[in-house]
């Protein structure tokens, strides 16, 4: 059967294979495969070779070329000493090993007799691994087959119609030709008639076609050609009920001209005689008889008016009445109440409170005298409570009341002397009170100092105290040392970060590693994203970048792998967050 590497190499693509897959021994061509995408491929074609690609594409002539072949530095390859001597760059390199890669794939396609060998197995690290769309370098590779015979015998007859399944191939970028394919790819169009439609090379359908079901993402089978016109009568929908047919409308009569003057000539209502007979006033109504009763019903008394009204004719309502107002008795004179000073007064000796608003003002002789006095006693008022204010200190032994001492004993004190009142009317002293009623509290005893707490234990931040610290696994006193310990070097300093560890195995596991020595090893918290808080593991000190690079040739061979290769900081640079 023709085409069998094609067959193999879709095949692969199929099964997510990974290894090496071969054609031919001398020349042949190597592709690396990945979980069934090709990563980089090999050829020993001449046309096939990165030197050859490189002067046809023009990126160089083929005097440099052979300048560049002589003139190879040892241990380079050929695209990294063109790339040194300045003939290309990266991304040619880049563009070229992509054609190569392409141009390989294409030939292994088309070799129609060959059989190719597979050996599975994971790809080492130093093989180059090129970003390549793989679906789109089989679709390529298969649309330039020429071998007719070969491709018709892989695909089978032309009446076969095809099936998409899922939606892998809106992935791809079609040709232009093939473009308006996938919507017909619904199972009711042969290859013939899709060529037709679509106005493509019956031989481009095919290797489209192949393509499809070879990389599993299209079935093709066999049919009788359909009649179209059945087809559609079944897909159409059911048509809709037709409506009922609407009544009939009578038509309607224009009335005639004849008909139209007969109807004019008609006589019509006197005006003149209408409008007398609206301008006659209608006769009075006819009032009805009164009914006479058997009993003459008795009527309320009327209410006589009272005096002091003077009514006018035609007035509806009586004016106000203009009445004298009676005057009020006067109250009994009460005793004037005694005046008391300020000082002396206290929450018994104040009258009590008595509402001014219901009082019956006084006569004008008496009222002005108690205006005038009341005036005197809320300036005495005024007067009091400003002193009070200013002289806080006397006020609370003149008014304990107002001023409670919380928790102050109490100590007696004889009353003042008693003043004359401003207003001119002397008012004796009362009476004297015992002398437990009037207290003055003590001052209030002063805060002690506090106390100076005392230091907080020093964290020891030598390295055997901290290698202690590790090797028993106390990794919060671990933290404090090296928090402790980079508080004191100065942020210009460089240090080796040996690993970022979550666990405390992991870091006396790391420890174990300096068995014999003594590390300067501490360590600081670092908080990760997903809300871990694990510990970078730091190594040293040292005022340069060259002294931190020369360290790290005395590290322990586990350290000088590439994945595990300690990093440089400087201590101002430390992240906090990874």
């Amino acid at each position: 059967m023709s085409l069998l590497a094609l067959q193999d190499l879709f095949r692969r693509y199929r099964e997510k294979a990974t290894g090496i897959w071969t054609l031919g021994k001398d020349p042949g061509r190597t592709i690396f495969i990945d979980c069934g995408d090709t990563v980089f491929a090999q050829s020993t074609h001449l046309q096939d070779r990165l030197t050859y690609l490189l002067v046809e594409r023009g990126k160089v002539s083929q005097a440099q070329m052979d300048y560049a072949l002589a003139n190879l530095k040892p241990g380079l390859s050929i695209g990294k000493n063109l790339i040194e001597m300045g003939f290309i760059s990266q991304r040619d390199l880049l563009d070229v090993a992509k054609a190569q890669v392409e141009r390989i794939v294409r030939g292994a396609l088309a070799c129609p007799d060959l059989e190719p060998s597979f050996q599975e197995q994971e790809l080492d690290a130093n093989v180059v691994r090129l970003p390549m769309n793989t679906p789109q370098l089989f679709l390529t590779g298969t649309l330039t087959l020429q071998d007719r015979e070969g491709l018709l015998e892989l695909l089978g007859p032309l009446n076969q119609v095809v099936v998409l399944q899922g939606r892998s191939l809106m992935d791809l970028t079609l040709p232009a030709d093939l473009a308006k394919l996938p919507p017909l790819l619904d199972g009711t169009h042969t290859l013939l008639e899709l060529s037709r439609e679509s106005l493509a090379e019956p031989l481009r359908l095919g290797a489209f076609a192949l393509f499809l079901r070879e990389m599993g993402w299209a079935r093709l089978h066999e049919m009788p050609p359909l009649d179209r016109h059945a087809l559609d009568l079944a897909l159409s929908p059911e048509p809709e009920p037709l409506s009922p047919p609407l009544a009939e409308a009578f038509p309607e009569t224009v009335p005639t001209l004849f008909s139209t003057i007969q109807e004019a000539a008609r006589p019509t209502t006197n005006l003149e005689h209408l409008s007398q007979a609206l301008d006659q006033e209608p006769p009075p109504p006819e009032i009805p008889e009164p009914v006479y009763l058997p009993q003459a019903l008795e009527l309320p008394e009327p209410v006589p008016e009272p005096s002091g009204w003077a009514r006018e004719p035609d007035q509806d309502y009586p004016p106000t009445p203009a009445m004298p107002i009676q005057a009020l008795p006067e109250p009994l004179e009460e005793p004037p109440v005694p005046l008391i000073p300020l000082e002396y007064q206290t929450p018994a000796a104040l009258p009590p409170f008595q509402d001014e608003t219901r009082a019956v003002p006084p006569p004008a002789g008496k009222g002005l005298r108690r205006t005038l006095l009341a005036l005197l006693v809320l300036a005495c008022l005024g007067g009091g409570v400003t002193y009070l204010w200013l002289n806080r200190a006397q006020a609370r032994v003149w008014l304990p009341w107002a001023f409670p001492a919380a928790h102050a004993p109490l100590i007696p004190v004889p009353p003042p002397a008693a003043k004359p009142v401003s207003s001119g009317v002397a008012v004796p002293p009362p009476a004297a009170q015992p002398a437990s009623a009037v207290a003055v509290p003590l001052p209030a005893a002063q805060p002690a100092k506090p106390l100076p707490e005392p230091k907080a234990a020093e964290v020891d931040t030598s390295i055997p105290a901290r290698l202690a610290a590790l090797d028993k696994g106390d990794l919060d006193l671990a933290v404090r040392q090296g928090q402790r310990l980079a508080k004191t070097i100065p942020p210009g300093q460089w240090t080796l970060r040996l690993e970022i560890a979550c666990q405390g195995e992991t870091i006396q596991r790391l420890v174990g590693i300096f068995k014999g020595r003594d590390p300067d090893i501490f360590l600081l918290p670092i908080a990760m994203r997903d809300g871990r808080v694990c510990y970078q593991v730091l190594y040293g000190r040292f005022p340069t970048q060259l002294a931190a690079d020369k360290q790290l040739k005395h590290l322990p061979a586990s350290f000088l792998a590439d994945r595990n290769r300690p990093k440089k900081f400087r201590f101002s640079e430390l992240p906090k967050i990874q």
